[in-house]
């Protein structure tokens, strides 16, 4: 064979191998990239109720011609699985007024915890004979500020059906009598799943979403939360209590998340030049246009209203909200809220 013809040969070779070898190395590197970045998968839980049926086929050649036979369909209801959680809005000691002009509102948050729709009971207890609960209500507006002509009563202390997942506020009317309550006092709350509750893993056949059953979750589907109370002292009481909202809509006190704040000012007798003044925490800011007064606005500045807002911090514990409530009557509340947000 001629030299030439050989070298053209062997050159045709390294070609077509380098031509074979450079989309099998673009493939393994796309695969290794692809592996790579690939997002974990996250399963979103199968909501109770749902059926999930399947039927398989089989598949066989015979005298020549390719056939098929399908098996029966099997199908279960996915079972519900019944968890409550509730936790109170705000922390320490609450002060009862002994004044039933004037009552006490504690607020709860009720979350339905897992899969299916499910209704609620409250049940409450009180250590002291000087306090009674005059009933309990639901947020119904989500303002965070109990409002008997807004909120909706409980009948029978049942919440009304939650969708998975999904959360309430739910107010504590308390109110003291002449007597002043002892001062170890407390309101104790407990929340149970309509449907059943008990040792995680009862079941009650047949009383789940869909028809199917359900099944105590690892919370019990019961939950309780205990707030001490404490007498009034004599003379006006400031009572300060907070609300986190996330901006996926949890309770989680995460960056960007917004804090209300909410201070009732109660008095017991007639006073003037009353004035509410509250510095925004550090690691905060405070949002423009969240302040209000008994549920009207305010504006920031310092202008003819009672409010402002001091962003150059006229004292120590620099930028702060300032409220004048001015002559005040005798067993009246009034309530101040602003809002700040995390850095």
């Amino acid at each position: 064979m001629r030299s030439d013809v050989v070298l053209k040969v062997r050159d045709t070779a390294r070609r077509a191998c380098a031509d074979v070898a450079a989309p099998v190395a673009i493939v393994m590197a796309a695969s290794v990239f692809a592996f790579a970045v690939r997002p974990s998968i996250v399963r979103a839980e199968t909501l109770a109720g749902t059926p999930i049926l399947n039927t398989a086929n089989l598949r066989y050649d015979l005298e020549g011609a390719s056939r098929s036979v399908a098996s029966n369909t099997v199908t279960l209801i996915v079972a519900e699985r019944l968890d409550t959680r509730l936790v109170r809005e705000g922390q320490g000691a609450v002060v009862v007024a002994p004044s039933p002009a004037a009552p006490t509102i504690v607020p709860f948050v009720l979350t339905n915890a897992d899969n299916g729709t499910e209704s609620f009971i409250l049940e409450t207890r009180l250590s002291s004979p000087a306090i009674t609960l005059r009933g309990l209500a639901i947020d119904a507006d989500g303002d965070g500020r109990y409002d008997p002509a807004v909120d909706t009563a409980l009948v029978d202390a049942t919440v009304p059906t939650l969708a998975p997942g999904r959360s309430i506020t739910v107010f504590a009317i308390l109110a003291g009598t002449a007597e002043r309550p002892a001062a170890d006092a407390t309101l104790t709350v407990t929340a149970r799943a309509l449907t059943g509750s008990g040792a995680p893993g009862t079941a009650y056949a047949g009383l789940g979403d869909g028809g199917g059953d359900a099944v105590v979750g690892p919370t019990g589907a019961s939950a309780s939360v205990v707030v001490p109370l404490t007498s009034a002292i004599a003379g006006p009481a400031l009572v300060k209590s907070q609300s986190v909202r996330a901006t996926d809509g949890s309770q989680t006190a995460v960056r960007d998340s917004v804090i209300t704040y909410t201070l009732e000012a109660r008095f017991t007798d007639a006073v003037s030049g009353a004035r509410i003044a509250d510095p925004i925490p550090a690691g905060t800011a405070f949002v423009p246009g969240s302040l209000t007064l008994d549920g009207a606005p305010l504006s920031d500045a310092a202008d003819d209203d009672a409010g402002r807002f001091d962003a150059a911090g006229g004292t120590a514990q620099g930028p702060g909200i300032a409220v004048a409530l001015g002559q005040v009557a005798a067993a009246s509340v009034h309530v101040v809220q602003f809002k700040a947000k995390i850095q």
